[in-house]
């Protein structure tokens, strides 16, 4: 895999994340999430990652790869997340 300048930013996170991929996304493949999520393990990063049935449009409901689903569960998950570490 390759080491680019995306994956080596990951150090500089210092908020908890939450990633969300479609599975079958042609642009950020199940091996390139698999990279990703190592990367912010390694790092005792807080963070989250979720993949979904689909491609990279998964969530956009103006495409023809939206996936009503996938998409509602990743709203309720976001929104959540938002609540749990967005509190004043």
């Amino acid at each position: 895999m390759v080491q680019d300048a995306w994956i080596d930013a990951v150090r500089k996170i210092t908020v908890p994340v939450y990633l969300f991929f479609g599975g079958a996304d042609p642009f950020i493949p199940p091996a390139r999430v698999q990279q990703i999520e190592r990367r912010l393990r390694d790092l005792e990063k807080d963070y989250r990652v979720k993949s979904y049935p689909g491609d990279h449009g998964f969530f956009c409901n103006e495409r023809s790869s939206y996936h009503a689903t996938a998409a509602e569960d990743a709203w309720t998950e976001l929104t959540e997340f938002f609540a749990q570490h967005l509190q004043a």
